[in-house]
């Protein structure tokens, strides 16, 4: 707690000096932002786009070996269903270029893993509504046949 109060010039002494050195007038601008354009109203970072489609190319021969047993086709269906997502949310959100890139190669490593979690997270909560529906109980005076009779 300050016990007395400092006088204005004494606080310009201190602090103006500070602002003026770690003030940026002209910040140097990210490469991926030179290269951005627009079509039909949606922001494209290129450079940020290539770098996540080369991340995903690039990790996909790194792939579990699970994954391997399933098949090229398989192979093929997830590094699309990668790209896909991949070149979805660089768009969206349009992130730096070196956390797209390793973001793609997180990806790319363990897409068939990220698919496997989503289905079977979709599997149980699909089971989950179905199992709610068979034991709700029936309102009292309620018509509807009962299938298990």
């Amino acid at each position: 707690m300050i016990a007395t109060p400092i006088p204005f010039s004494k606080f310009a002494a201190a602090w103006l000096p500070t602002l003026a050195v770690t003030a940026t007038v002209n910040p140097t601008p990210r490469l991926a932002d030179a290269f951005v354009f627009t079509a039909g109203g949606v922001t494209l970072p290129p450079v940020t786009c290539i770098l996540g489609a080369l991340g995903i190319a690039l990790a996909r021969p790194l792939a579990r070996k699970r994954e391997a047993g399933n098949g090229l086709g398989a192979f093929v269906l997830v590094t699309v269903i990668m790209l896909l997502v991949v070149e979805l949310w660089v768009i969206e959100s349009q992130p730096n270029a070196l956390f797209a890139f390793v973001i793609a190669i997180g990806l790319g490593f363990s897409g068939y893993s990220l698919i496997e979690l989503a289905g079977a997270e979709v599997t149980g909560f699909v089971k989950r509504v179905f199992k709610i529906s068979e034991t709700t109980p029936r309102e009292p005076g309620d018509k509807t046949e009962d299938p298990s009779s």
